[in-house]
């Protein structure tokens, strides 16, 4: 925890105008929108200070007095762009007039480069107006700073949201997170097994569960530990089970080259070798990729869930479950006396509807 209220007083910026808070954004991706905003408000409650939080399609305001942008964007697998919001008018027609020279100097400095960016948020994508935008405001930013326009890699990048209720300027940062993620697709590990959940998803499913630096995470169906190397990655310890010892094998392999905090141990879920976590994030076996079927992956699951109490050291939402939604999981969940506190669908394909949920314990 000590890392985080460092990493964030680091970034905290005040304004006179507004007693300490400032507005920032962060705009997510278009695949999975409800899961987007989902992992957006999961990192937002790790945070020491409840921000107002408001949502205009994908992309979120957000009001504190420190910024969250930096942590969100190493952190967030659906996150595009995120950063501070400068300022908001009601109509194209202000962006120039309505911030002076001084205003501009204050971020953008003659020995940096910029570039200008536009994105429509909630209306039609107007290209000719775009690019208008773009030029005008650049020209003007050329002439109140002094700065260079680099629109291949600049320095500063100033993105401007085009939405019906008025124009948002903001400086911006994209994702790098994203990229990495592609890089460590399971094909791209050192060890492969087609039953690998993909990196993006397994990194969405630790920040649902709440995973921070230093936890220990529970993966009881590890399988070649694709979950296990997100959270890994993220900082924490973790643990994974798994009855296929050929897997186990694999996930070291994969996990050795991240870091030395892993522990892997060959059982089985319904006599779960382990008694204190912080978090659980897993992929229970279902469907017809699947060696275990039908009644037997309900009574694992089921055997999970039993237990999952008595384990987990942390409360709130800290355990989630990926699985078929022909499994009906969450009747399971609330059958055992547990809550399901959020629950996404996603089309893998037409025969598979894959469901994300969290318990709260």
């Amino acid at each position: 925890m000590e890392n985080y209220k460092e990493y964030f007083l680091a970034g905290t910026i005040y304004t006179s105008s507004d007693d300490g808070l400032t507005a920032y954004f962060a705009y997510v991706s278009g695949e999975h929108i409800g899961l987007a905003i989902a992992e957006v408000e999961a990192l937002l409650n790790q945070l020491f200070i409840e921000p107002e939080l408001t949502w205009f399609g994908r992309l979120a305001r957000i009001i504190m007095p420190y910024n969250p942008a930096d942590f969100l964007l190493e952190r967030a697998a659906l996150i595009q762009y995120a950063g501070t919001i400068l300022h908001e008018f009601d109509s194209i027609d202000d962006i120039t007039q309505g911030f002076s020279d001084d205003e501009w100097m204050a971020h953008i400095t003659k020995q940096d480069d910029f570039a200008v960016k536009t994105l429509c948020i909630d209306k039609d994508n107007d290209l000719d107006m775009r690019l208008q935008i773009e030029r005008n405001l650049g020209a003007h930013i050329v002439r109140a700073t002094g700065a260079d326009v680099n629109l291949r890699n600049p320095s500063v990048q100033i993105l401007v949201l085009i939405m019906s209720e008025g124009i948002i300027i903001c400086k911006s940062n994209t994702s790098k997170l994203r990229m990495l993620l592609r890089g460590r697709e399971p094909g791209k590990k050192e060890f492969f097994h087609p039953s690998m959940m993909n990196s993006s998803l397994a990194r969405v499913m630790c920040n649902l569960a709440g995973v921070r630096i230093g936890d220990i995470v529970l993966d009881p169906f590890c399988g070649g530990g694709g979950i296990l190397c997100e959270a890994s990655h993220i900082g924490a310890s973790v643990i994974g089970v798994d009855l296929n010892w050929k897997l186990l094998i694999g996930a070291r392999i994969n996990l050795s080259n991240i870091s030395a905090h892993y522990s892997l141990v060959q059982g089985d879920t319904q006599h779960l070798p382990i008694n204190s976590v912080n978090r659980i994030v897993t992929d229970p076996p279902y469907g017809r990729a699947s060696s275990t079927r039908g009644n037997i992956a309900i009574k694992l699951v089921e055997s999970l869930l039993e237990v999952a109490d008595s384990i987990l050291q942390s409360k709130g939402e800290c355990m989630c479950l990926c699985y078929d939604s022909e499994m009906k999981l969450s009747q399971i969940i609330q059958d055992v006396g547990l809550t399901v506190a959020r629950q996404h669908s996603m089309r893998v394909h037409s025969g598979l509807v894959r469901d994300i949920v969290t318990v709260s314990i």
